[in-house]
């Protein structure tokens, strides 16, 4: 951890540092959908990271998701592709308990974005 600048890093208050640099970055770093619908993040990553490890995790219970994992452990209703410089999350069916914090991240470097997520819009009959 000494190698990096210490205004790069923040301390989140379930315990551990997070590195944020501009080698991992994200279109929105807020994004929103109404419950059973689909939204998609997607995670840009400079040259240097293309072989590292990259994830979607979430903060509150630090699940992850795995670029290349196919495994059943991780949960279908996450998928992850990689196109070689960015990353693209795609999470199906929403739940509202899927609201929260995540990070997209690649090597040590990471991004948090915002989900929220909200009651589905009823459709009225006439």
């Amino acid at each position: 951890m000494a190698t990096y600048a210490k205004e790069k890093m923040i301390y989140i208050s379930v315990g551990f540092w997070l590195i944020l640099a501009p080698d991992v970055s994200v279109m929105n770093s807020s994004v929103s959908g109404h419950e059973g619908d689909n939204v998609s993040v997607q995670c840009f990553y400079t040259s240097g990271y293309q072989n590292k490890h990259k994830q979607w995790c979430r903060y509150k219970d630090q699940s992850c998701y795995t670029v290349g994992r196919t495994d059943t452990s991780q949960n279908a209703s996450v998928q992850i592709s990689d196109d070689g410089r960015s990353f693209t999350v795609l999470m199906t069916g929403l739940r509202l308990s899927d609201s929260g914090w995540y990070f997209c991240s690649a090597g040590e470097a990471l991004n948090p974005v915002q989900l929220t997520v909200t009651e589905a819009e009823g459709t009225i009959f006439h």
